[in-house]
């Protein structure tokens, strides 16, 4: 069963301008890229409400005065879970990378987020809000399956005409049988490793982050191995490998195919890549063997990847794809030096 659980917007806006028009936003739902079961009946709810091209620094989100909100409306299917604080998070449009400041509050299945200082979509907050708001912390609890709506009212500043956003979660019955998700577990807090600038043919100075999961647990032992056309035709970028056999090094055959990532870059290009960093004796670092940033342990499920762009300026666009699962899609901007 293939669950399409793409983090970011698929109703791409074009400009910047779109969030200034007055027709409702809309919004994409997921679960957060931190969870596996966070759209899955009965689980504690754990979900982002992401504005268009949220992953996208280069198009302005949202600014707000002091005193601005955000008011979130849960269907009355969603169960408050009285003894658990509200848990709220207000990312820029990527992970770890929250605006400040604000206090969240609910009453019954409504909750508010309100902003105690500025938000501009440049300086520190930049560039604006993307996410209204990371749900989180088990103040919810998921209902059956099915698909709910969930709509939000946006006021900028404390006096002005409220805006709605609006958008719907698919609940799911189980926990999907694989999932991956974008993290930015190994960079400094606030930075992102999407839509990074990078010259041509050299690599992009910051690794790429998925967290992976199989049967909901992390899959730990996967990198990347170039790619196979006569065997996965689909996964022109390079495969998903599994060390199944423990020896901490990557063949074929004898090791797993967990996946595979589908290359797309500018017509032309060549040389681009995507691979597993090595250790200094040659051998990759695989899924749940590296720190992240500022921890003292490895992250389980947690995979790094070095891209290298291609021959040619323009954006490369690799979509990392785990089997049984969901894909998701990166860019990385090549220049001319």
């Amino acid at each position: 069963m293939r669950i399409p659980l793409r983090l970011f917007t698929l109703v791409a806006l074009a400009t910047s301008s779109a969030l200034a028009q007055d027709a409702p936003l809309p919004l994409t739902i997921a679960p957060s890229p931190v969870t596996t079961d966070g759209n899955v009946a009965a689980f504690p709810t754990d979900l982002i409400l992401a504005l268009p091209q949220a992953g996208d620094a280069q198009v302005p989100g949202l600014a707000f005065d002091t005193g601005g909100s955000i008011t979130i409306t849960l269907p009355p299917a969603f169960i408050r879970v009285a003894e658990r604080p509200i848990n709220v998070a207000v990312p820029r449009g990527w992970p770890q990378a929250d605006v400040c400041c604000y206090v969240a509050s609910a009453v019954g299945n409504v909750l508010t987020i309100t902003f105690t200082t500025p938000v501009r979509t440049d300086g520190p907050d930049a560039p604006g809000v993307k996410i209204l708001a990371h749900i989180r912390g088990g103040a919810f609890r998921n209902p059956s399956a099915g698909t709910y709506p969930i709509v939000a009212q946006v006021r900028e500043s404390p006096g002005a005409a409220p805006r709605s956003a609006v958008g719907s979660v698919t609940i799911l019955g189980a926990v999907p049988a694989a999932r991956i998700a974008p993290t930015n577990f190994l960079l400094p807090r606030g930075a992102n490793a999407n839509g990074q600038t990078v010259a041509v043919n050299r690599p992009a100075p910051a690794l790429l982050g998925f967290l992976l999961w199989r049967n909901g647990t992390p899959l730990n032992g996967v990198g990347v191995l170039p790619a196979q056309p006569s065997q996965y035709p689909k996964y022109n970028g390079g495969l998903l490998v599994r060390d199944a056999n423990g020896d901490g090094i990557l063949t074929l055959p004898g090791d797993e195919v967990v996946g595979g990532i589908i290359g797309k870059a500018p017509s032309g290009a060549t040389g681009q890549s995507a691979q597993s960093p090595l250790r200094a004796n040659g051998t990759p670092i695989l899924s749940g063997q590296l720190n992240g940033y500022g921890t003292t342990e490895p992250v389980a499920g947690l995979l790094p990847v070095r891209f290298t762009a291609g021959s040619l300026a323009g954006e490369y666009t690799p979509t990392f794809e785990l089997s049984g699962g969901n894909s998701v899609q990166m860019t990385i901007r090549a220049v001319k030096p």
